[in-house]
């Protein structure tokens, strides 16, 4: 038996992008006026949750970019001997540096693609 409510819709918040009910008039997660926004308004707030994003991952590809290059100098300049600590310390550093760079600017090519 079928009830007689409206089917109930799964949206995203135009200020925080989590997952609200389309029945709410107020975001529970950032208290965002769902219902009271214009189309401009709501065009505004994706436009800056979008930029936040970008910004988040700028900011994730200038760590990894750090990690990495701070194995390699240290790998190059102190010269750690073979298999030791140090030695895989400084390859797991620029490892991991290379990997999370280059996943943060796929992300970000993907999040300007978007638009």
């Amino acid at each position: 038996m079928r009830s007689m409510e409206k089917d109930m819709a799964i949206i995203s918040c135009p200020q925080c992008a989590k997952s609200i009910s389309d029945k709410h008039k107020q975001c529970p997660h950032c208290e965002c006026q769902v219902t009271e926004l214009s189309n401009e308004q709501l065009q505004q707030m994706q436009k800056e949750t979008r930029i936040r994003k970008q910004q988040k991952f700028m900011n994730h590809s200038f760590l990894a970019l750090i990690l990495f290059l701070g194995g390699f100098f240290c790998y190059y300049f102190i010269h750690p001997e073979a298999e030791s600590l140090e030695w895989y310390a400084y390859s797991a550093a620029m490892a991991v540096g290379f990997v999370w760079y280059i996943v943060s600017r796929i992300y970000l090519v993907v999040l300007k693609k978007k638009k």
